[in-house]
């Protein structure tokens, strides 16, 4: 499961998913904009807050996603500015 449907279907917010995982609600906010992939010790501290229901293999996915999307936009780019 993503981390952004856990807190949605937790009826969460950033501050308090942060509060309940110790990590900052910043780091929270970095994560879910992809913007960074987790160490292993922030992973094992949403895995706890989550009890197993948002893993490491969860946020890999979601990079993968993500990369392919960059992928496929800068191809675009390439191909649409020939």
């Amino acid at each position: 499961m993503k981390l952004i449907d856990y807190i949605k279907q937790n009826k969460l917010t950033q501050n308090k998913f942060a509060l309940k995982s110790g990590l900052t609600r910043s780091a929270i906010c970095r994560l879910l904009k992809c913007e960074r992939f987790p160490s292993p010790d922030t992973m094992n501290k949403i895995e706890l807050a989550t009890l197993g229901q948002v893993t490491a293999n969860d946020f890999l996915k979601q990079t993968q996603e993500k990369m392919a999307e960059y992928t496929t936009n800068e191809w675009k780019k390439m191909y649409n500015g020939r």
